[in-house]
């Protein structure tokens, strides 16, 4: 009698959850007209975010609750509650990605049709569809990560102090950076810097793509990141997002050609490279 007293409170709790929403969404297949893309844009360089674009041109108000976004390369999601009339950007944290090729991706939804404000929502579905990646930004993201887990596996990366050279329009920002190799990944190369929009690399630096990969192999190497502002128009500088993101260009097993990944600086040298632009540019 017992084991039927159980089963049949069971039975009950798991009604009275079906009939407040929570059981398990119905997987159906993707809603004709609903189109996903993948991207990420510049300012979500610096916060280490993508997002899910879902374009809705079904006939029908469309809430999401839940979304998950996967590929052989990287793993990630989000949840809330969103309408998507005409379109809704769904920003999610991005996790650090593998190496691999191309940046399209599955995306699994939850959802259900809703009554235009929701007075007449439908049952809560799942589907799964194709995101797909328009403009290789999440693949370059990608490429980026690949880059780096590949050169900080073959070597310890130290970013010292900076110090400026000269005086004026004859000075450089220096910023040595040394390289001690861990021999876990000997046929990983560290192939050059490249400047950015703010900042040029002086003749001395090594410069991807005419500097000759270094090896991550053998003893410590110390080379010298000198910089040259690119520009002096001071509403550059008040403008600038991106200034001092230089990349670290890598090559090795996997690594697609090209790829780089944007070196970290502390608040102290960043503001350091900064601080070098008055007196070169003579504002002071």
């Amino acid at each position: 009698m017992r084991r039927i007293a159980v089963l049949a409170a069971g039975l009950l709790i798991g009604a009275a959850l079906a009939a407040c929403g929570t059981s398990e969404p119905r997987e159906t297949a993707w809603p004709d007209g609903l189109t996903a893309y993948l991207d990420q844009t510049r300012l979500q360089r610096n916060t280490g975010e993508a997002f899910v674009r879902l374009v809705n041109d079904t006939g029908s108000t469309i809430e999401v609750s839940r979304l998950e976004v996967s590929s052989d390369r990287f793993r990630a999601g989000w949840k809330g509650s969103e309408p998507v009339e005409p379109e809704m950007d769904f920003d999610f944290d991005m996790p650090r990605g593998e190496c691999g090729e191309g940046g399209d991706a599955d995306v699994t939804i939850t959802w259900r049709e809703t009554g235009g404000g929701g007075d007449e929502a439908g049952e809560w579905r799942t589907s799964t569809g194709r995101a797909e990646d328009r403009y290789a930004n999440v693949d370059r993201l990608l490429d980026r990560d690949c880059a780096e887990r590949t050169l900080t596996e073959a070597a310890e990366i130290t970013v010292g102090d900076p110090r400026v050279e000269g005086e004026g329009k004859q000075s450089v920002f220096v910023l040595p950076v040394t390289f001690t190799p861990t021999e876990k990944a000997p046929e990983a190369t560290f192939d050059g810097w490249e400047g950015t929009v703010l900042f040029q690399l002086a003749a001395e630096t090594p410069t991807w793509p005419r500097f000759t990969p270094r090896p991550m192999t053998g003893e410590a190497a110390t080379l010298e990141l000198r910089v040259l502002p690119a520009r002096c128009d001071p509403h550059a500088l008040a403008d600038d997002k991106v200034g001092s993101l230089f990349r670290v260009h890598v090559g090795g097993p996997g690594v697609p050609d090209g790829a780089s990944y944007f070196m970290k600086l502390s608040k102290a040298q960043k503001r350091a490279l900064y601080d070098f632009l008055p007196g070169y540019c003579g504002w002071e």
